[in-house]
């Protein structure tokens, strides 16, 4: 196929050592099958995926437990993903689903989560799940949003019910729950699941209760909040946030001077400064955060980092406007103005907006920088814009390091799909293309390479909606769970076409 000749061996060392013993069986390998999954890992490092398969195939003929199965599936789902290798994943997944434990509720949610289900079976997959013994409240809500992206018409009934499972959980499920019912924006919904006194425990808590209030425009419980000592948040942060109640409440030159203090308080880390940004990119006040945004993009110790903290906020606005204006800000700054990264990022959300890109520019930034993954992507894309789609494939398929999908980012992979679509691949394209969480995209991706799949004869990827399964977001760690995970919930507070009205004076300005 040519998808497994485009994409390197996936990274899957942890995935083998993660599948030892795994699906409830409580067991540790031994014998053959220890040699054979400690041979398959020594491949993975090796850059060996062939030899990696064989080895997880070998060592599933000698176990009698769950534990190789569980890791030849998670293997298989890191390769690129063909038809044959989805329905292999998926038999292995109905094998591990048996175990009565909450090992075999996993393997179901994977199932579905990872969107390797055929569209007939998925009701009934939801089904066993939601009846299986080993099922736990965060698993139901999982399903529950699988269920409203294929139901978006019932989705205000969905969220009661899941309202309804909530009432006396954990209070770890209930902010679960908080949060997506806050995505959503079902805030009246989410109001009751997570009390003030809960949510002031920890960031993540008040983060999620934080959301709701901002989504509901109760300004003055945020004041209150934030007046109480002891919060289990930055100073910086706190003053960022009581700076926006105070904007709400119509004290808006005194908030926004109180938001310019934080974001310009010269003790706070680099670190901390980039959680202040994800915030502020988050909490509606576009001109104020453009403003802010110009002046950090001089500093050179804050600039990485702070654009690493915003660029997942702004993404779920869902448009290239506004990736494309936040990326023109940052290439024409003195300390990114010549990352080839960023440069390639402003010319990707130009060609996704129709703008012409010079392709020898493009080339040479892949050539000044041939081991990274933007600037080749970039040049591909504006390759298949011009017509040239046989250049983009050999580009993909025969320059070295060949690109590692399991390292692609969405609007990567959905690239490549469309590269395949193009030149005739139809079975790599409709394989690539389902891989790609289409709500991870913006809405101009999503129809671009709705367009590519629908013009080549296949499914079309759905497009402004965004119907489909975002994959889980990782739990954040370090300095994030304090800091940029705060921002990330609140951002869930607009949603994709909240955001999109409220970002229009900052789209404007790349006009």
């Amino acid at each position: 196929m040519v998808v497994a000749a485009m994409v390197a061996a996936a990274s899957v060392t942890a995935v083998v050592a993660q599948g030892l013993g795994a699906a409830g069986s409580g067991e540790v390998a031994t014998g053959e099958v220890a040699v054979q999954l400690k041979l398959a890992g020594e491949m993975v490092a090796k850059g060996d995926a062939a030899g990696a398969e064989k080895a997880l195939r070998a060592a599933v003929v000698a176990d009698r437990t769950m534990g190789s199965k569980r890791a030849l599936a998670d293997f298989l789902m890191n390769r690129p993903m063909t038809g044959e290798l989805a329905a292999e994943a998926l038999r292995l997944l109905g094998d591990l689903s048996e175990d009565q434990t909450k090992a075999g509720a996993e393997a179901l949610t994977v199932g579905l989560m990872r969107r390797l289900i055929p569209a007939a079976e998925v009701d009934g997959w939801m089904g066993r799940l939601r009846s299986h013994p080993g099922v736990t409240p965060l698993m139901l809500v999982a399903v529950d949003r699988i269920e409203m992206g294929m139901k978006p018409g019932e989705r205000g009934e969905i969220a009661a019910r899941a309202v309804k499972r909530l009432e006396g959980a954990a209070v770890g499920d209930r902010e679960d729950g908080v949060r997506m019912l806050t995505e959503m924006g079902e805030f009246k919904l989410a109001l009751p699941l997570l009390s003030r006194e809960e949510a002031v425990v920890d960031e993540g808590k008040l983060g999620a209760w934080s959301a709701v209030r901002i989504g509901l425009e109760e300004w003055g419980e945020i004041l209150e909040v934030m007046a109480m000592p002891g919060l289990p948040v930055a100073e910086s942060m706190q003053k960022l946030l009581k700076g926006r109640a105070l904007i709400g409440t119509g004290k808006v030159e005194e908030g926004r001077a109180l938001c310019r203090e934080a974001c310009r308080d010269g003790k706070v880390k680099p670190e901390e400064r980039a959680g202040l940004f994800a915030l502020l990119a988050s909490l509606r006040e576009p001109e104020l955060f453009e403003e802010e945004l110009r002046l950090v993009l001089g500093d050179a110790g804050a600039a990485g980092l702070v654009m690493k903290a915003v660029v997942p906020v702004l993404r779920r606005s869902r448009d290239a406007r506004v990736m494309h204006h936040l990326y023109e800000l940052a290439a024409g700054s003195a300390v990114l103005g010549k990352d080839a990264e960023v440069q390639a990022k402003r010319s990707h959300y130009g060609l996704m907006l129709g703008k012409r890109e010079s392709l020898t520019e493009l080339e040479e930034r892949l050539n000044a920088a041939p081991l990274a993954a933007w600037p080749r992507v970039t040049y591909v894309l504006g390759l298949l814009q011009e017509g040239k789609g046989e250049q983009a494939l050999r580009e993909l398929q025969i320059r070295k390091p060949l690109l590692e999908e399991s390292k692609m980012d969405p609007s990567q992979i959905a690239v490549v799909a469309g590269v395949f679509a193009a030149t005739g691949h139809g079975p790599d394209a409709a394989a690539v293309a389902g891989r790609v969480p289409v709500p991870a995209l913006t809405v101009q991706e999503a129809e671009w390479l709705g367009g590519r799949l629908e013009k080549a004869g296949l499914l079309q990827v759905p497009g402004a909606e965004g119907a489909g399964v975002a994959e889980a977001e990782p739990r954040a760690t370090g300095w994030q769970r304090s800091v940029a995970r705060y921002g990330f919930d609140l951002l869930l507070v607009a949603g994709a076409y909240g955001l999109w009205v409220i970002w229009q004076k900052f789209i404007r300005k790349s006009a």
